[in-house]
């Protein structure tokens, strides 16, 4: 049995106090920098008959390296809704180095099975994180501030720090003949490349190669060996643990779906026992003798179901020459448009025209014209 007076009393010091001849250590959200070397002492007091004995110090400390730890995420910043034919369409992903190095990349897109329609002339450009917050920012992150990125081209490559963001932006046009509701979806893989300045003094792989797992077992010093630690992405062949990972992202196709019609009736058989202009119809005048005073309206429908609201309508509509024109109005759009008559009497070439209207979904505008009968 122990007495209080031949008590032992151990005390093991921790590294973060005490360092041994130590390769300096960044912290990093990720961890403590690969190629670190962390060492570690303790001491041993104790007593006899309440007397202070020789403190016992090992003649040497423990020492391992810190490994790399190779991992990363890519995300998506969502779909982006878009127009037919619209051109230049941006979708954008991140890429976090969540490892303990600096590391570089390379990247591959895939087609999201089952989609609906190809964007073309599709382009990446690549920039680090200008406001290094992990927020991309249009205009500060992208092209004017950003900082370009040279992505998987060996010893050109630009490494990334630990917790550091790389933004992707990938751009498209979008066909004319793509409807409402159809997408076209995009996978970008990121691949790690070995970094041209790694953290580790000790480092000797080749820069811009792809950075694959130490084999056997772990040397505890020295050069800092691989350890892949990424997630599964949503790449067919992206699995855990294989120093890539991946996102998708679509263009989103939201549109109007428009349709139009035109139709013309008699209001009055003798136009001059109304105003033609204004007046409604004359009960039991159905002939379109010279003379008479017709109606045409022009019937614009947004359907049911219609994505996006249509906006700067047009209709141009030539009369014939047998009618001459009399007056023209509008109703009904979500936002009124703009006429343009020819004026009253017009009877060569008469041309009727709205510009500017806006109509929502599940709306139908009209455009009428009176006219009489020549």
């Amino acid at each position: 049995m122990i007495t209080k007076a031949n008590r032992l009393r151990l005390a093991v010091i921790a590294t973060s106090a005490v360092f041994a001849g130590l390769v300096s250590s960044v912290a990093h959200a990720a961890g403590t920098s690969a190629g670190t070397s962390v060492s570690n002492t303790f001491t041993l007091d104790y007593d006899i008959s309440s007397v202070a004995q020789t403190q016992i110090t090992p003649g040497a400390p423990t020492t391992f390296t810190v490994d790399r730890n190779v991992d990363l995420t890519v995300t998506s910043q969502g779909n982006v809704n878009v127009a037919p034919a619209a051109t230049g369409e941006e979708l954008v992903f991140g890429v976090r180095n969540d490892g303990n190095d600096n590391q570089a990349y390379s990247f591959a897109l895939e087609d999201l099975g089952g989609d609906n329609f190809d964007a073309t002339s599709v382009a990446l450009r690549y920039y680090v994180d200008a406001g290094a917050d992990g927020i991309f920012t249009a205009g500060v992150d992208d092209a004017g501030a950003g900082t370009a990125y040279t992505a998987g081209s060996g010893a050109a490559s630009t490494d990334l720090a630990p917790d550091a963001t790389l933004w992707i932006v990938l751009s498209g046009d979008i066909p004319g003949a793509a409807t409402d509701g159809q997408a076209d979806g995009h996978i970008l893989l990121a691949d790690t490349l070995n970094p041209v300045a790694s953290l580790d003094a000790a480092y000797s792989a080749t820069a811009g190669t792809q950075a694959t797992a130490a084999a056997g077992a772990n040397n505890l010093n020295g050069e800092a060996q691989n350890v892949l630690a990424d997630g599964t992405g949503t790449a067919a062949a992206d699995a855990a643990n294989d120093g890539a990972h991946s996102a998708t992202a679509s263009f989103v196709v939201v549109t109007a779906s428009l349709s139009a019609s035109k139709t013309v009736s008699v209001i009055a058989t003798d136009a001059s026992a109304i105003t033609c202009a204004t007046d409604a119809a004359l009960a039991g005048n159905q002939y379109a003798v010279p003379g008479a005073c017709i109606e045409y309206v022009i019937s614009v429908t947004n359907a049911v179901g219609a994505s996006a609201t249509a906006t700067d309508i047009a209709v141009s509509d030539t009369l014939p020459d047998e009618v001459a024109f009399v007056g023209v109005t509008q109703s009904s759009f979500t936002v009124a448009g703009t006429l343009t008559s020819p004026g009253g009497g017009c009877t060569t070439s008469c041309v009727v025209s709205l510009s500017t209207a806006s109509l929502a979904p599940n709306t139908t505008g009209t455009v009428t014209i009176r006219a009489t009968v020549r």
